[in-house]
């Protein structure tokens, strides 16, 4: 009864130890409420019981383990919060690795007690020696659960890689079943020498899924920092563009302004003062902007919405704007400026390549929705836009250094657990964000 208690103790850990990885990377708890804890504490509770249960009875049993991580998985989908599927992905390789440590254990205590193994450990289980290999192994876990969460990596972040994560799970789960069979083997024909060359094939074939799994996500890794180098060149030449464009405009400024000087000096000989104001109107509405625009209160917000306004309307580009203050507003000024910079830059770039003498606009609305900000930017277009997997394919020549603007901005609505969608429709495109 004690080592059973005792087993059903180190299931309860072990379950722990899932939660706190799953809290450390892929559950946010500032977002629980009082039925998401229900959920994780029941969870723990049941999965502990029925395994450790189990675990008196036989080393390991298939049909244990699919019970207990299809009920772990519908709890963690039903726990608030993104990323629904990614955290089924953590709950299968967690337990797929516990459970392929415990053979690892298995094959090396078999290699050491031989027939003792499988009398105490392996056929009749409830043993001391059953409950010391189950708590070394979950103790190198808690371990290792210990250093990823004490990394305290972006739940985006590890969004980003979860193709990597999926293929190390899969190939981990294939593994179990073929080494499942190859310690049952190695029980009932008796073929305990053997136990250590299988073990070391297990570490093998595991760090070799490690190994490629590690390459794949180094390589991605590398490829996008080339992408954030590209688009920061791409920024670079950009505003550089934009300088030369007011540095040009300064110039004609300064070459017309003695002959304004010229002018205001004959008014003013003359005493023609009306005619002396007028004329001052007049050069302060063609050169010069001195009224600061108010919209949503953001300093920064405001001023992209001017810059981009200025431009669109020298391209013939009618711009409205329909936006409320904003109490607080949710982010900061460089995330600010890449969402509205990248959005508005896509919508004056389809509005220049309308062709002919069709309407060219942009409309922007950003307003509260009750506790949420709303941004919808909708612009004329010449077609239909090619969409593929949701989101806009880039009408751009040169691939490889086009699309990162909104991949910018998805990054950005993804920091601040945003939403955002792409519609077509009637000659236009328009896309929404919610934070």
């Amino acid at each position: 009864m004690g080592t059973k208690a005792l087993l059903i103790g180190i299931s309860l850990f072990e379950a722990g130890i899932l939660y706190w990885l799953l809290c450390g990377t892929v559950l946010d708890r500032k977002y629980f409420q009082k039925k998401d804890w229900v959920i994780i504490y029941t969870s723990i509770v049941g999965i502990g019981i029925e395994v450790g249960g189990n675990r008196g009875l036989i080393f390991f049993s298939q049909l244990a383990f699919i019970i207990s991580v299809v009920a772990t998985c519908i709890c963690v989908i039903l726990i608030n919060g993104q990323y629904k599927f990614l955290r089924t992905i953590i709950v299968i390789f967690y337990y797929t690795t516990v459970a392929l440590m415990d053979f690892f254990a298995a094959f090396v205590s078999m290699t050491v007690f031989r027939q003792e193994f499988i009398d105490v450990v392996y056929l009749y289980a409830n043993s001391i020696m059953e409950c010391i290999l189950f708590l070394c192994v979950r103790i190198v876990i808690a371990v290792c659960v210990y250093l990823i969460v004490k990394q305290n990596f972006d739940e985006t972040y590890i969004h980003e890689f979860q193709s990597v994560l999926l293929f190390i799970t899969i190939s981990m789960c294939l593994m179990l079943g073929r080494y499942h069979i190859a310690i049952v083997r190695l029980m009932y024909e008796e073929r305990e020498q053997e136990a250590g060359a299988t073990g070391l094939s297990l570490i093998g074939v595991v760090l070799a899924i490690f190994f490629t799994g590690m390459l794949y996500l180094k390589n991605k890794t590398l490829k996008k920092e080339k992408e954030f180098l590209i688009m920061r060149d791409t920024m670079v030449t950009q505003k550089f563009a934009e300088l030369e464009e007011i540095m040009e405009k300064n110039r004609h400024l300064s070459h017309d302004l003695k002959n304004h000087m010229l002018v205001l000096k004959n008014y003013e000989r003359e005493g023609n003062y009306e005619g002396l104001h007028n004329y001052i109107e007049e050069i302060e509405d063609e050169f010069f902007d001195t009224k600061k625009r108010v919209w949503t209160g953001n300093q920064i917000a405001d001023m992209m919405l001017e810059q981009k306004r200025a431009l669109a309307e020298q391209g013939s580009i009618t711009f409205t704007i329909q936006a409320v203050p904003i109490a607080e507003w949710p982010l900061d000024d460089s995330g600010t400026c890449s969402v509205l910079g990248n959005l508005l830059d896509n919508a004056i770039e389809a509005c220049k390549r309308i062709a002919g003498d069709k309407d060219k606009w942009i409309s922007i609305k950003i307003e509260n929705q009750k506790q949420f900000l709303f941004v919808k930017i909708e612009n004329s277009v010449s077609g239909t836009p090619v969409m593929k997997n949701g989101r806009p394919v880039s009408m751009k020549h040169d691939k490889m250094r086009h699309g990162y603007g909104l991949k910018s901005v998805e990054r950005i609505v993804n920091k601040y657990e945003g939403t955002i969608a792409y519609q077509s429709k009637d000659n236009a495109f328009q896309v929404e964000i919610l934070f």
